[in-house]
């Protein structure tokens, strides 16, 4: 007696139309069963062939059972999209940022905060941007620094690590804090066996960075101290080029200490100038004070040949600090030369050389604020640093900036364009931070140039000049005795004048006495 073929029924809970279509199935369980698709199988090729019903009952009990296994129960596995939801919930209720929104803002505001730890600064804000990892660890430390470990974001972190630590290192070495947790962060990354070796490298040349002492930096109150013994060096005992570098030494040594904060939100004219930016007050105060020396250095010479010899001196140490890119230096010559109380010697500039007139000329064009500096501007963009731009020029784009754009726009959201212009002329002035002089100290030529006594008072200097070369008389003698020439041409005088109006805006100081 030939054995029919086995039925399988349908579970009871099985949905109707899948009971109605087993049922159909009896009708043919009579027939004979097709050939096996897989002739190779000999067992398989004895067994009869099952229903469509019956592999549907089959599928729908192995993934019955699948889930049950995976997912620990009827419910099946949770979903990345899942994961990222709780991890999202997590960070909202233990009060994390906003993946992926990075803190992009300059000390939170231009306010003087520390950061609690590197990891929070940087890692929190990117941790999800990559693969989320599954229940989060019931401690909030201890799950912020393994959301920077094991996630993709890493390198990211590290970037944003690079570029502040080569780019801002003076936070680091001024709050011992900081610098102490962004170590142990980086030694965490540096030892964690599941990150690349590209990750480990670069945590351990940020780590070398962090170790290594910053440059010797100079004293620059030491520095600048005018001498106690009275100077016995003058502009005739000083060669033009030991000058020149001097003063390019000095400048930079102040130049290079200023501060990124110290340029925002015009803090060199606010009532706490003297301790929101310092070095911006003393690089002004150093320029009033070499102007005056110039000025008096002229002035001191009672002969006619000696003032000659004085103004062609200054000349080459303007030439010569131009050469230096000292744009700052040419500045403070030019704008003694250009002084009433020099301009108006007369006398004195007929018996210049044709020579130094026409370099003080050259000088003068280059340095004039005509169309914004824009002579300066083009040469600043031409030269290599080491170079010295003049203050006065970003402190002026930046008090335009600042009084001509709003912090918000219309709709009240912050202004990112403005705080785009404020940065790249910050940048700029960094850009010639960086690269320092190779120029010695001289002692003695320095001392000539910060001693105060050598400084004719300003209310003093143009009754000096008047003694010197008296005005001309009015009436008929005028007729006999013409006027001399002027020292250059109407043009020059006219580019002077507005040179030297243009160092209004840098004189909030005066130089002490």
């Amino acid at each position: 007696m030939s054995e029919s073929p086995r039925r399988l029924h349908p579970p009871a809970g099985a949905a109707p139309d899948a009971r109605r279509r087993s049922e159909g199935a009896k009708e043919t369980a009579g027939a004979e069963p097709a050939e096996p698709r897989r002739a190779s199988d000999t067992a398989a090729r004895s067994l009869p062939r099952r229903s469509v019903s019956e592999r549907r009952c089959t599928n729908s009990s192995i993934n019955s059972e699948r889930r049950r296994y995976w997912g620990g129960g009827s419910e099946p596995r949770t979903s990345v999209t899942s994961q990222v939801s709780q991890m999202q919930n997590y960070r909202r209720e233990t009060g994390q940022p906003k993946a992926g929104v990075v803190i992009t803002s300059f000390r939170q505001s231009h306010r003087r905060s520390s950061t609690s730890t590197a990891a929070v600064a940087f890692a929190v804000a990117t941790s999800a941007s990559s693969n989320p990892r599954s229940p989060p660890p019931t401690s909030p430390p201890q799950t912020r620094r393994d959301s920077v470990i094991s996630t993709a974001a890493t390198m990211r972190v590290l970037n944003v690590l690079r570029h502040w630590i080569s780019k801002h290192s003076s936070d680091f070495w001024s709050d011992e804090r900081l610098r102490g947790l962004t170590m142990d962060f980086l030694k965490e990354i540096e030892a964690s066996p599941g990150l690349l070796p590209a990750e480990h490298k670069s945590a351990a040349q940020l780590l070398r960075l962090l170790e290594r002492p910053p440059d010797r930096t100079v004293d620059l109150k030491a520095l600048f101290m005018p001498p106690r013994v009275p100077t016995k060096e003058n502009i005739e005992t000083l060669s033009a080029l030991e000058i020149a570098e001097q003063m390019t030494y000095l400048d930079y040594q102040i130049f290079s200490s200023i501060h990124s904060e110290e340029f925002l939100g015009q803090a060199w004219t606010k009532s706490d100038k003297a301790v929101r930016a310092p070095h911006i007050l003393m690089m002004t105060a150093h320029f009033n004070h070499i102007s005056n020396l110039v000025i008096s250095e002229i002035l001191k010479k009672n002969t006619l040949i000696g003032r000659v010899a004085a103004i062609e001196k200054w000349a080459a140490v303007a030439d010569i600090a131009r050469c230096l890119h000292n744009f700052n230096g040419v500045l403070q010559i030019c704008a003694a030369l250009s002084n009433t109380s020099i301009f108006r010697l007369k006398k004195t500039w007929e018996k210049v050389s044709k020579t130094s007139k026409q370099t003080i000329e050259r000088m003068q064009t280059l340095t004039s604020s005509e169309c914004r500096f824009r002579v300066l501007r083009e040469a600043l963009h031409r030269c290599d640093p080491p170079c010295i731009p003049y203050l006065g020029m970003y402190l002026s784009d930046l008090s335009f900036i600042e009084e001509g754009t709003t912090n918000y726009t219309p709709e009240g959201l912050l202004n990112f364009s403005k705080m785009r212009m404020i940065a790249h002329v910050i940048r700029e002035i960094r850009n010639f931070q960086h690269t320092p002089y190779k120029i010695d100290h001289i002692p003695k030529v320095c001392e000539f140039l910060l001693d105060r006594g050598l400084v004719i008072p300003e209310e003093r200097q143009y009754t000096l000049s008047l003694e010197l070369e008296p005005r001309a008389a009015r009436g008929s003698s005028a007729g006999l005795h013409p006027a001399p020439a002027s020292p250059a041409s109407p043009a020059a005088q006219r580019r002077r004048r507005a040179s030297l109006a243009a160092l209004a805006p840098l004189a909030p100081l005066k130089a002490d006495h």
